[in-house]
C-alpha cells in the first residue's frame, strides 16, 4: 500500500472520525471509512492467506500493522464502542506479530465496550488476550515490539531493553484487563503460571533459575500466581515450582542466610507501551532482530 500523503491522511482521519461518531453502541460500524478499512483487511487477508510460514505471517503481519495506527487510535480515543470487525481482527494480529501492547490497549477498548469478535474468531476477547499472552511468553516465542520511527514513518520494532520486565508488565495488564471477564479456568490458570515464570524469569522451555538471588516479596508474588493456576487447574504443571519457591522462601528466612538481591527496578520508560493505544513513535527503529512466534490469518 502506497503511504498516504499529510493532506491524504488528515482526511483520512477525519471520515474515520465521523464514522466513529455517527456510530453508537451495539451496532456495527457504517460508513465510507469503514467500509474501505474492510476491503483493506480482506485484501490482506488474501496476503497472508498466500503464506504457509506462521512465522513468514507474523513477519507480514508486523509491516502491515502501522498502516492501521490510524484507526486504532481514532476508534479507542472517539469511538462508542459501535462493532468493529477490523479492529476485533488487527487486535489479534498485534498479539501475532508481537506488539503485545498495542494489542492490549485495543483489548482494553474491546472488552469495556462488549465487543464482539469478528467471524474469524470463536473465542471471546478476553479468552483470546489471556491464551496468547500466556502462550507466547511459556512456549519461549516472547520477542516484543513496539511503535518506532525510521525515515520519519512509524513501524513496529524490536524491544530492546529488559524483555522480563516487558512480560511481566503486559502479562499483569492482561490479567488486570480479564479479571471480570469469563474465561476457561485452564486458559486462566496459564496466564497466572506465565505471570510466575515472568517474575522469577523463567520460560517452559529454560532451566531452572536461581532463585536466591531474587527478594523475597518477588518470591511470593510469584508463589500467589503459582498456588492460583494450581486452584484453577490441577494438571498446569505447577507444583514443583511451588516446591522451589517456598523452599527459597524458607531460606531467605534464615538468619544465616545472606539477603537476596532486590527484584531489578523496572527502566524508568518500560511502562511507555502501556499507556495509551495512540500508536505515538517510541524509539528510533533498531537493527531487525529475528523472532518465532506462531500466528493465524
Amino acid at each position: 500500500m502506497r503511504p498516504l500523503s499529510p493532506a491524504q491522511r488528515h482526511r483520512a482521519r477525519i471520515l474515520q472520525e465521523q464514522v466513529q461518531a455517527a456510530s453508537p453502541y451495539g451496532v456495527e460500524l457504517a460508513g465510507n471509512a469503514y467500509d474501505l478499512m474492510r476491503i483493506k483487511l480482506s485484501q490482506d487477508k488474501n496476503r497472508l492467506s498466500a503464506i504457509q510460514s506462521h512465522e513468514r505471517r507474523a513477519e507480514l503481519k508486523a509491516k502491515l500493522l502501522p498502516e492501521y495506527f490510524d484507526w486504532i487510535e481514532t476508534a479507542t480515543t472517539k469511538g462508542a464502542g459501535a462493532q468493529d470487525n477490523v479492529l476485533t481482527t488487527i487486535m489479534v494480529w498485534c498479539f501475532d506479530a508481537g506488539a503485545y501492547q498495542l494489542g492490549l490497549c485495543i483489548a482494553k477498548y474491546v472488552i469495556e465496550h462488549r465487543m464482539p469478535m469478528a467471524d474469524d474468531y470463536k473465542r471471546s476477547p478476553a479468552a483470546i488476550v489471556i491464551d496468547e499472552l500466556a502462550n507466547a511468553y511459556l512456549r519461549g516465542n516472547w520477542a516484543p515490539l513496539i511503535v518506532g520511527e525510521a525515515d520519519g514513518a512509524r513501524s513496529l520494532v524490536p524491544w530492546q531493553k529488559d524483555a522480563r520486565e516487558y512480560a511481566t508488565l503486559a502479562l499483569a495488564r492482561a490479567q488486570a484487563i480479564t479479571a471480570e471477564q469469563d474465561a476457561p479456568d485452564q486458559a486462566r490458570a496459564k496466564l497466572h503460571k506465565a505471570i510466575a515464570y515472568a517474575t522469577i524469569g523463567k520460560v517452559q522451555t529454560a532451566e531452572e533459575p536461581d532463585l536466591g538471588g531474587i527478594g523475597p516479596d518477588v518470591l511470593r508474588d510469584a508463589l500467589t500466581n503459582l498456588q492460583r493456576a494450581l486452584e484453577l487447574d490441577s494438571a498446569s504443571g505447577v507444583k514443583k515450582d511451588i516446591e522451589r519457591v517456598e523452599r527459597a522462601l524458607a531460606k531467605a528466612g534464615k538468619p544465616d542466610a545472606p539477603a537476596p538481591a532486590p527484584a531489578p527496578a523496572a527502566p524508568p520508560d518500560s511502562k511507555a507501551p502501556a499507556k495509551a493505544c495512540k500508536p505515538t513513535a517510541a524509539a528510533k527503529k533498531p537493527p531487525a532482530a529475528p523472532r518465532k512466534t506462531a500466528a493465524r490469518r
